[in-house]
């Protein structure tokens, strides 16, 4: 019996861990799509998401026949939601059909300062967009996401120049 006990303390890691795995993974993730021209509370809701999931969805999306036909609603877009981390991570397109980049947008919880910056601190919803030029950048930041290596998907977005950033109401 003393000989069995490592085989099964490992075979218990193995299966814990691969429920915290799957139970953090399984159903945390649901996605979204926005077509050209919706409004901007309109989308396609499509349930549960995984980055191969996502990576599907990404690579035939019609990207190249969508952009700039807006017509005054959104533009293009996959949106990612996170039910744990609260942490919402999406993808969308400016510009023509034969010259275009990618946006990726992470919402998620950040403390700032109320009254111009001399305030208490409290927490709000923050948008950051980035400019993503190459499709590969943006699978592999998707990629982070869905691995929930939140920290370096924050350094991988650094590193991309950055669009714009607000307050999310």
């Amino acid at each position: 019996m003393a000989t069995l006990a490592p085989i099964m303390n490992r075979a218990l890691l193995t299966i814990i861990t691969i429920f915290l795995a799957t139970s953090t993974m399984a159903g945390s993730y649901t996605y979204d799509i926005q077509q050209a021209g919706y409004d901007f509370d309109q989308y396609d809701l499509k349930g549960e998401a995984s980055y191969e999931i996502f990576i599907e969805e990404f690579r035939r999306f019609p990207w190249k026949e969508q952009v700039g036909k807006n017509t005054g609603g959104s533009e293009p877009t996959i949106s990612v939601k996170n039910k744990e981390s609260k942490i919402d991570y999406w993808v969308s397109v400016i510009g023509k059909p034969n010259e275009y980049a990618y946006l990726v947008g992470i919402v998620q919880p950040k403390m700032v300062k109320t009254m111009f910056g001399f305030g208490k601190e409290k927490e709000v919803r923050w948008l950051s967009i980035y400019i993503a030029e190459q499709q590969q950048t943006v699978e592999g930041t998707f990629q982070l996401y869905f691995a929930g290596k939140i920290e370096e998907l924050h350094k991988e977005l650094s590193g991309l120049p950055l669009f714009t950033e607000q307050e999310v109401r």
